[in-house]
Parts: structure tokens; sequence; C-alpha cells
């Protein structure tokens, strides 16, 4: 059966490193550890493709901005005739502290803009894995989204990654329930 994971993010040098952006980062970690082909440029999105626990995993990260995410999701998921409960969609989530890892199906959007886009054009009924990114003590949640990780936040979010990673076949072929119980830190 194949499967499609979507990392969210912004396109650009300049976002590369951003909170905005965990989920291209933890997608680009996904791809490595499973020796995932090159990136090419498809559906609007930096695509690749992997073999994840006798799966076919199609890796997508939208080019599109957060707000058209959407657009790319949808054409993947046409393309490879793969339905919204195959898959999963990894996001920055300023509600979790940093580092933290939550994952649900459905629900609210949280003013995340990525996953209004998604959900308007296909519905809520999708995997979502939260990433923690933590929240601002003070100024505008857009401008702290945008801005790049500490060095002490990347620290944690890279041990959460490998974390992530390295139980990620718990997060397809069994309960949410123990995968998060295999990644608490």
């Amino acid at each position: 059966m194949d499967l499609l994971f979507i990392g969210l993010g912004n396109p650009g040098k300049e976002y590369e490193n951003t909170r905005h952006n965990a989920g291209f980062l933890l997608l680009d970690e996904i791809a490595s550890k499973f020796e995932a082909s090159p990136y090419i440029n498809k559906f609007n999105a930096h695509y690749s493709k992997a073999s994840i626990a006798g799966h076919k995993v199609h890796l997508l990260k939208p080019q599109t901005y957060m707000n058209l995410s959407g657009r790319s999701v949808l054409q993947a998921l046409t393309f490879y005739k793969i339905k919204p409960n195959c898959m999963w969609v990894f996001h920055d989530d300023i509600d979790l502290e940093t580092g933290r890892i939550k994952v649900k199906i459905g629900g609210g959007n949280g003013g995340h803009n990525g996953l209004k886009s998604i959900d308007e054009v296909m519905g809520k009924e999708y995997h979502r894995v939260r990433i923690g990114v933590g929240k601002p003590l003070f100024g505008e949640v857009s401008d702290y989204v945008l801005q790049n990780f500490s060095i002490t936040e990347m620290e944690k979010m890279k041990k959460t990654f490998d974390n992530v990673t390295n139980n990620i076949k718990l997060l397809i072929t069994d309960t949410s329930d123990k995968f998060l119980n295999k990644i608490s830190l």
C-alpha cells in the first residue's frame, strides 16, 4: 500500500531553519534515514520516495508556501490514488513545547495556514504529526514561527527527529500510542 508523508514549511533559504519549517526538517531526516530517492520537482513540491516497513512512501515538501499547501497535496493524492487515511502531515505546533510530538487524526487546524489549505481541498480526516516549537513569550506568533531555532532548540529538535525516525515504523504499522510511548523524551 502506498503512503504519503507531507512535511509543511516554506520554500527558500531564508526559511530553511525556522520553526515554521519543522515539517520540512523532519521529512528530510526521514528521507535520509530510509535512503529515499533524491528530491525532484513534482506536484509543485520537492518529491521523493522511500520504502518503509514494506510500504512505498511518497515524501512531499510543498513549495507553494503554507497557505497553498493543499494544492500540492491534492495533486499527489490524486496522481497516486492515495486515500487521506494513508497520509501523514508533519507540521509545527506552537501549542506544544519545543521537541514534543503529538499525533492525531482530524480535528481543527489551530490557525495553521498549511493545515487550513489541506483541510479546504480534502477534508480533515488524515494523520497529523504535531511537532512542538513552543510559544513566543511576547510578540506576534507569525514573527516567532519565522525565526530560526536557537542552538539549544535545534539540539532538542535533532533528538526528537532521531526518536521519530528510529520509530517511524510504529507510526505506520501500529497505534499512535505505541509510537508516542517509544518517542517520549
